[in-house]
């Protein structure tokens, strides 16, 4: 099966500031961008999106009719959704960074990388069941690398320093 995995647009928010699973806007002319992301987008059998307003738009755009499911989302930040990255207590920060714990460790109230990961796993596996040959999935930079390490072998430790462009479309083979 191919998978064609679509980051969102940037959003209309403050730079530096979390948003994981936090439903953010988009700027004003987001219809406009979308087109552009939509020429450039191939056939495809089955489309997913996040169900963030951020991916619904531009999957709403591609097609009205699409499915969303909920393990497309992004990390969950928990307690520091919509903080300042500077402005979380270094106490609860910095353990969290430090060689890459984010992996294993969540946020207070949120997910770790691999409980993202495993979630995205599942979503995959349940894909793989269907007669789907190609599929589109509207979702965010941190399922994009889950499907970096599941699909091409990024080990875990190096996978968040993937970079992932906004409006940036992916293609895995599974």
């Amino acid at each position: 099966m191919e998978l064609y995995l679509i980051r969102h647009i940037k959003p209309d928010y403050p730079e530096g500031q979390t948003y994981g699973q936090t439903d953010v806007p988009l700027p004003a002319d987001y219809a406009l961008t979308h087109a552009g992301i939509i020429q450039q987008l191939p056939d495809y059998d089955v489309l997913y999106s996040s169900p963030l307003t951020r991916c619904k738009l531009l999957a709403t755009a591609i097609h009205p009719d699409h499915l969303t499911d909920a393990r497309l989302m992004e990390l969950n930040f928990g307690n520091w959704e919509g903080r300042k990255w500077d402005e979380i207590d270094r106490k609860e920060l910095d353990p969290w960074m430090e060689n890459c714990n984010y992996i294993t460790t969540a946020p207070p109230e949120g997910e770790s990388l691999m409980t993202l990961v495993n979630r995205f796993a599942d979503f995959i596996n349940e894909l793989k069941q269907t007669p789907y040959k190609r599929a589109l999935l509207i979702t965010h930079a941190g399922v994009i690398r889950a499907a970096m390490y599941l699909f091409n072998d990024v080990p875990l430790n190096q996978v968040m320093m993937q970079k992932v462009e906004y409006g940036g479309t992916y293609s895995f083979t599974v």
